[in-house]
Order: structure tokens, then C-alpha cells, then sequence
């Protein structure tokens, strides 16, 4: 008897040890602090660990010492979608969010939304603090602000892209808050975020936090610490024909180094965080996660045509080929994360949720329930490096176009084909999507549309 209860109980201690959250438990981590570093726009071939021109060594040191991903997507191909997904945990279909929110979008306050929990809510429940610094682009409303949804703290812009010096939004309006009051503050706006959430590091040094660093860069309008204010109140800077006065001050032939300076004040900013965290010794309790929310913008109308690089991938922002997905992500987690890792594994910005509940030892909400998640937990592949398992991930943007990806294969629907002429791209063997194999798989074509029109049933949404 005592034979077989100490068999069970190794066991049991053997499993506790080596699932992802007890790999934690088993190094003295508990409640282990979460940061989330948003890039904005910033395309796949930007930094200099991807390829990219800018000089990135903070960017570059954190993909050194921690896991590297080459095959990790943005839900959305624009700013709002991929922020929804990360914030639920959920295709953010499911609450009818797929493209960027107009001015009288309800984004997390729509009425479909109501009963969405956030990974900040989740958090608060277990007694972390919880911070967003920057942009929220989630519901212009003060009822829509951040902290109706899970964050104590929020000083940044509701809307999607503001002025980097006058804090000034597309639509004419001073969009600089904290938590529910407009306030005046001085500063390049990355300069501003990164102030603040050192603040909030400091400030939670001792209690479990989950930072959530919501850059506006290196989203338009382009411009550099060195500018003057561009945006004045009162004056609309929309998209309309003939109309590129919301891009910025410089021409179109200053804007790709002034893009690039951007990236590189946004990696200062990311070494800071790292430097802090390294400081006040708690970078062994951390984990951080960085990414971007979409591909990047390589050219506009106007003769603007070198300014993200999303190399050596087709397509580019609101696109549903790879240039428009696929987007550069690091973690990193000392003692915890092998260093130099480089993972062609699958992962969405959806997974980040179950990631975080998993860390924070929260039960995944029950499958198939009113929240329940589409997500994985990327635990065991950043902590002990086992693959995921294999899965069918989809994309949708608000006119339609939609992508199906099943392990090495792609299949893309563009809103202005019929079915018949979708394309399919074998990924492992052409990255930049440029051989159409579609007529040589017509059986497997029609899986992958089969499977698409099942999801966009299961997200309840009609076409």
C-alpha cells in the first residue's frame, strides 16, 4: 500500500513539475509579472534581428536571450482587431471588430461585448496590478476607456493615432488621458509611454503586475522627437481624396529615415523597461512578450513608397497576405526562457491571453461557453520548447478578404474573387506567396474553404 501511494504521489510531483505553470511554481515563481510591449504598424522586416536597416540593439539583445518567433501573427491586419484578440483571447469576430473603429464605434462597449472578460479583468481577480500606457484604439467614449475593462491605471489616447507632440487625434481633438480625465502633458508621446510605465514598475515593484506598453509607433503621423507639433484642435485630418496632411510634416522622400528613427526611439524605449526590470532584480519573475499589431505600411498614395519593410513577404498592412499578418515577436524571460532560441511554431496574438491565465494559474474558461477561448497557451513552447499542436487559424478584414492556414498551407480568398479563384500557397516552401498552387490541390482547396465557412458561422457572422 505505502509502495503504491508513494508511486502516485511521484507521480503526481513529477507531472506538477514538468506541466508549464508548475515548471513556474518549481523555481519559487509565483504570480509571475506580465509585460506586453505593442509595437504599432511595424512590419516584419523592420528590426535589425529581422533583417531590417534600423539599428535595434535592445530589440536585438531581448531575441538573444530569449525565444525568437518567424511564424507569429497579428489577428487582424490593422490596429483595432489585433488589440480586441489580445485583450479576449477570442477572435475578435466574435464581437464584430474587423477593421480599424470609426469615430462612432462602440469597439468594448458595443452591445455584443458585454459579456467579454479582458486579460486585465482575469488578472485583477488574482490580485495583480494591472497598467495600459498608450494606445487603446478600443472605444472613443469615456465609458469605452481602459479602465471600465480590467486596468487600474491608463494614460495615453483613446483613439488610434494622435499627434506625437500635441496629442491631437485625426478627428481635431486633444486625446491625452489619465484613467478618466483629459490631462496636458509635454513629451513625445513613445517618450511619454515609456515614462510611465517605468513609473508603474517601480511603483508595483513588490506586487504581481501586468504592464500592458501600447505604442503609438511607428503608426502616422510620422514623426521624430525633434518635430514640431503638426495637429492643431479643430481641424479634421482624415483620409479624404487629395487629403495627406494626417501623415505628417515630411515629404515622402524624408519619411523612410524618419521611420526608421522612430523604430529606434521605440527600442530605446523597450531597453529602458528591460533596464528596470534588470534594476530592481525582478527579471527573473517577468515575463515579456513584444510584438506588432500588424504588418507594416510600405507605401500610400502620394508618392510615399519606402516606409515599412515587411520583407520578404507579399503584402502589407489590411492585407490578408503574409505582409499584412505575419509580425516580428520576442519573449523573454531570464532563468525561464532558453537564450538564442529561433521557433517557426504557429502562434497568434490571441494566444497571449491563455499564455498569461496559465502563468497566473486562472482556469482556462469551459470550451464551447459564452467565453470560451480560441487561443492556446504558449507555455510549454516557450519554457520547455515543445511544439504546439497543429490547429486551422483564420483571418478576416472588414471588406471580407479572408486567409485559412492549416500547418504549411494557406489559402487566401480576396473579396473581389468568387470562391473558385481562391489561391493556395504552400508557406515552408514559398514564403512570399508568389506560386498559386490552387489548381493542382482542388480537394484540399475545398477543405480550406469548407473550414472557413464553418468558422465564420461559429463567429456569428453573416455574409
Amino acid at each position: 500500500m505505502y509502495t503504491k501511494t508513494f508511486f502516485y504521489l511521484t507521480v503526481l510531483c513529477i507531472w506538477c513539475f514538468y506541466s508549464s505553470s508548475g515548471y513556474a511554481q518549481s523555481k519559487n515563481i509565483n504570480k509571475p509579472n506580465i509585460v506586453i510591449i505593442l509595437a504599432d504598424d511595424l512590419g516584419y522586416g523592420d528590426l535589425g534581428v529581422y533583417g531590417g536597416e534600423a539599428k535595434t540593439p535592445n530589440l536585438d539583445r531581448l531575441a538573444k536571450e530569449g525565444i525568437r518567433f518567424t511564424d507569429f501573427h497579428s489577428n487582424g491586419a490593422n490596429c483595432s482587431p489585433t488589440r480586441a484578440a489580445l485583450l479576449t483571447g477570442r477572435y475578435q469576430q466574435r464581437i464584430g471588430i474587423e477593421g480599424a473603429l470609426g469615430e462612432d464605434a462602440l469597439g468594448l462597449g458595443a452591445p455584443e461585448a458585454k459579456d467579454e472578460i479582458t486579460i486585465a479583468e482575469y488578472l485583477q481577480e488574482k490580485d495583480y496590478r494591472t497598467g495600459i500606457f498608450g494606445k487603446w484604439h478600443l472605444g472613443y467614449n469615456l465609458r469605452q476607456s481602459p479602465i471600465y475593462f480590467g486596468f487600474d491605471e491608463f494614460r495615453g489616447m483613446l483613439h488610434g493615432a494622435v499627434d506625437y507632440h500635441s496629442h491631437v487625434n485625426t478627428f481635431g481633438r486633444f486625446d491625452w488621458w489619465y484613467n478618466d480625465k483629459r490631462v496636458k502633458e509635454e513629451g513625445y508621446v513613445t517618450n511619454l509611454i515609456t515614462e510611465h510605465s517605468l513609473k508603474f514598475i517601480e511603483s508595483h515593484q513588490e506586487d504581481p503586475f501586468f504592464l500592458f506598453v501600447s505604442h503609438l509607433a511607428i503608426h502616422f503621423p510620422w514623426q521624430t522627437p525633434d518635430d514640431e507639433s503638426h495637429r492643431e484642435v479643430g481641424k479634421r485630418y482624415r483620409a479624404v481624396s487629395g487629403d495627406l496632411n494626417r501623415l505628417g510634416p515630411h515629404t515622402p522622400d524624408e519619411t523612410g529615415k524618419v521611420v526608421q528613427e522612430m523604430i529606434e526611439v521605440m527600442d530605446y524605449s523597450v531597453g529602458k523597461v528591460i533596464d528596470k526590470l534588470k534594476q530592481l532584480n525582478i527579471d527573473n519573475r517577468t515575463l515579456v512578450f513584444f510584438m506588432s499589431d500588424n504588418g507594416g505600411i510600405t507605401e500610400y498614395r502620394g508618392g510615399y513608397t519606402e516606409i515599412s519593410s515587411n520583407a520578404p513577404l507579399r503584402g502589407a498592412k489590411h492585407s490578408v497576405y503574409e505582409g499584412g499578418h505575419r509580425v516580428p515577436a520576442i519573449a523573454w524571460w531570464p532563468g525561464m526562457i532558453e537564450e538564442g532560441i529561433v521557433t517557426d511554431e504557429i502562434a497568434m496574438t490571441m494566444d497571449i491571453l491563455p499564455t498569461a491565465l496559465e502563468l497566473a494559474n486562472i482556469k482556462r474558461p469551459k470550451e464551447n461557453g459564452p467565453n470560451s477561448l480560441d487561443g492556446v497557451s504558449l507555455l510549454p513552447l516557450l519554457l520547455k520548447e515543445k511544439s504546439l499542436s497543429s490547429r486551422t487559424l483564420f483571418w478576416q478584414t472588414n471588406d471580407k478578404s479572408a486567409a485559412v492556414r492549416k500547418e504549411e498551407w494557406k489559402l487566401v480568398v480576396n473579396s473581389n474573387e468568387d470562391e473558385n479563384s481562391s489561391e493556395l500557397y504552400n508557406l515552408k516552401m514559398d514564403i512570399n506567396e508568389s506560386n498559386d498552387l490552387s489548381e493542382g490541390y482542388s480537394d484540399l482547396v475545398k477543405e480550406l474553404q469548407n473550414k472557413l465557412n464553418t468558422w465564420r458561422q461559429t463567429v456569428n457572422q453573416e455574409y
